[in-house]
C-alpha cells in the first residue's frame, strides 16, 4: 500500500624518508608522513532548520504544533495509521479476525522479544521487508475472536513499544510510527555544534605526521548508492575519518548511530574539508537519512575489529 508520507576514495601519498645507511649499525627508523588532499569548499554541517526542512510534511507539521504547545499528533488515511513513538504512551490497535494487520518499526532497529498478554487467542507474527541485508521490521497481528483485547509489548535494539490490542469489525491495514524526539534531538545538537568554535587544524594538519602503517583503512560500507555513501573509511588509532562525494555537498547530512551495548546510539560529528571526523572509533556504525520506507542507510563496518584482529 503506498503511504501518505515519505519515514572516504582517499588518496594518500604516503612520502617515505630516509634510506638505508651503509654501516654495520641498524639505520634510524625513516620518518614518514601523510598527506591528505586539500578540498576546496567544504560541505557545511547541518543546521537545525535544514535537518527540519528534510523530514516528512507529517513529521514537519508535527514538531510544528508541538513548539505551539499541542500534543504530538496522529496522523490518519483510511485503514493506515501514524503514530508519534513515545516509551509511554499506548496507542490502540484495532484489529479483526480473518484480517492481518501490519505494525512496521523503524528501519534501523531489530525486534529482540515480543509478549503479548493473551497468548491464546491472538497472534503475534515478526516479519521483515526491503533488502535482507537491512531488512524493515514488521509484526503481522491477527486476533482469532471478536471482541477481545489484550496488550502488546515488542522490545528491539532501539525502542520499547507499548500497545493496546483491540478486536473489533473493522481492522486497521497499517500502523507505523515516526519519532519527533529523535529529530528534535538531531536538532539540538546540530545548534550545539554550530555554537562551538571552529577547529583550527584541518584534517590534513590532523594526521600529516601520523606513521602510515598506524593508519587502519579495514572499513566495509554497504548500501545504496544514496548522496552521504562515504567513499573510503579510516582511522588513526583516535578518530574515524569518512570521506564524502561531492553529491554530499547539496544534500542533507544524515545522522550517525553507533552500536552500543543493547543498542545503538546517537553520535556528533564534525565536517572538515570533505570529510566527516567521528572523535572515536566503532565496530559498526550506520548513517541514516529519512524516515520509515524512505529511510535510507548506510552501514560501516571495522573488519578487522568484526574479526577479532582489531585493538
Amino acid at each position: 500500500m503506498k503511504r501518505p508520507w515519505a519515514g572516504v576514495g582517499v588518496s594518500v601519498v604516503l612520502v617515505l624518508g630516509g634510506c638505508a645507511a651503509q654501516q654495520t649499525a641498524a639505520p634510524a627508523p625513516a620518518r614518514t608522513a601523510v598527506e591528505i588532499p586539500q578540498v576546496e569548499s567544504a560541505p557545511a554541517a547541518p543546521s537545525a532548520a535544514e535537518i527540519l526542512a528534510a523530514q516528512p510534511p507529517e513529521v514537519r507539521a508535527a514538531i510544528k504544533e508541538h513548539q505551539a504547545g499541542e500534543p504530538w499528533p496522529t496522523y490518519r488515511n483510511g485503514a493506515t495509521v501514524l503514530y508519534p513513538y513515545s516509551a509511554i504512551s499506548e496507542p490502540v490497535v484495532d484489529c479483526a479476525p480473518l484480517r492481518t494487520t501490519d505494525l512496521q518499526l523503524a528501519s534501523d532497529e531489530t525486534v529482540t522479544d515480543i509478549a503479548i498478554g493473551d497468548q491464546e487467542r491472538w497472534l503475534a507474527t515478526p516479519a521483515s521487508s526491503g533488502d535482507p541485508r537491512n531488512p524493515v521490521a514488521h509484526i503481522a497481528l491477527k486476533p482469532q475472536l471478536p471482541g477481545i483485547a489484550t496488550n502488546l509489548t515488542v522490545y528491539t535494539t532501539r525502542h520499547i513499544y507499548h500497545l493496546s490490542l483491540r478486536s473489533r469489525g473493522r481492522a486497521l491495514d497499517e500502523v507505523a510510527f515516526y519519532y519527533p524526539d529523535e529529530v528534535i534531538a538531531a536538532m539540538q545538537a546540530a545548534d550545539a555544534q554550530k555554537a562551538q568554535p571552529a577547529a583550527n587544524n584541518s584534517v590534513s594538519d590532523q594526521i600529516a605526521s601520523v606513521d602510515p602503517s598506524q593508519l587502519n583503512f579495514g572499513y566495509e560500507v554497504t548500501g545504496p548508492n544514496v548522496a552521504f555513501k562515504p567513499r573510503r573509511v579510516f582511522d588513526d588509532g583516535t578518530h574515524v575519518y569518512l570521506e564524502e562525494p561531492d553529491s554530499m555537498r547539496s544534500a542533507a547530512a544524515p545522522a550517525l548511530l553507533i552500536a552500543a551495548a543493547g543498542g545503538t546510539q546517537m553520535v556528533n560529528y564534525r565536517v572538515r574539508g570533505g570529510y566527516y571526523v567521528v572523535d572515536r572509533l566503532f565496530d559498526q556504525a550506520v548513517l541514516v537519512a529519512g524516515v520509515g520506507r524512505e529511510q535510507d542507510r548506510v552501514t560501516i563496518t571495522s573488519v578487522d575489529r568484526r574479526s577479532g584482529d582489531g585493538q
